[in-house]
């Protein structure tokens, strides 16, 4: 049944990570609720998991003209660049700070999502007009 569970997980955040919503959090998060995966462990699948989908996710939304490039390119340099320092700094915190911080900041981004406001797509495009 271990299995199945797993897949699901697996399936869930493929879908959410390609689709740009974080699904790299619901596999950390099913490693540290359902299996015995230590923190920094459950990272490094989580960055090995993210490496295909985010490959075939910019094909994608390059095809469909979804990516700003002159914006996209400066943060994904930017990623690139801070993310030695950031691997390097996680093998430097204990797995249960790590957990709570990611808990942290899953908390504050939830919350943040459930209360804010966003303009609709039409109110925008008559404000255009």
């Amino acid at each position: 049944m271990e299995i199945v569970w797993t897949a699901l997980a697996a399936l869930i955040a493929g879908i959410f990570s390609s689709m740009g919503m974080g699904g790299g959090g619901i596999l950390i998060i099913y490693f540290g609720l359902f299996t015995a995966v230590p923190q920094l462990t459950a990272q490094g699948i989580n960055v090995l998991f993210f490496i295909p989908i985010a490959a075939f996710s910019v094909i994608v939304y390059h095809i469909k003209g979804l990516i700003d490039w002159r914006t996209a390119l400066p943060f994904a340099s930017l990623g690139v660049l801070s993310s030695f320092g950031g691997s390097y700094l996680a093998t430097l915190i204990d797995g249960e700070i790590l957990s709570k911080i990611f808990g942290i900041l899953l908390l504050v981004m939830g919350i943040k999502q459930l209360f804010s406001k966003r303009e609709s797509k039409d109110k925008k495009k008559s404000d255009q007009k």
